[in-house]
């Protein structure tokens, strides 16, 4: 693994916390008050590492971090780009869904600890819309919770 300079990741911090948006001590329990208010939501995990589905060379252990756990190669786990296809994802039934549940929120993961992107960038490569899908699953589910 390659290790990164003190200087740098110190600079980087230091950056974060001054671009990051200061949140007085209202507004901190105002949100957390509407988050205990809310109660019910959804958590979803989502992405590249569906394709394998917890399952890699007949071990069936592994979730999320499969890459990581699994130590799958790069070249290995880019294979997966062109099967990823979720060609039944429908934004609004999620939404509706969820609704008539109860739910309150959704949290989604946009980009995982794999660095593969759900959504639309010019940042990088690796992501949803270099798959066959190629769509912003990520702006369609925000619409669909706005409606």
């Amino acid at each position: 693994m390659k290790r990164v300079p003190a200087l740098i990741l110190i600079s980087f911090c230091v950056c974060l916390r001054l671009t990051a948006q200061v949140e007085s001590a209202s507004e901190h329990d105002a949100r957390m008050q509407w988050w205990r208010d809310a109660r019910f939501g959804m958590f979803i995990h989502w992405g590249l590492y569906s394709v394998p589905a917890g399952t890699w060379n007949g071990d069936t252990n592994y979730g999320e971090w499969i890459r990581n756990s699994a130590k799958i190669p790069l070249a290995t786990y880019n294979q997966f780009i062109p099967k990823f296809n979720p060609s039944g994802f429908n934004a609004e039934e999620w939404v509706k869904l969820a609704k008539q549940a109860g739910m309150k929120y959704i949290v989604i993961t946009a980009k995982h600890h794999d660095g593969f992107c759900m959504f639309d960038t010019r940042q990088t490569e690796f992501g949803i819309m270099a798959t066959p899908f190629h769509q912003d699953p990520m702006k369609e589910l925000a619409a669909a919770c706005k409606k």
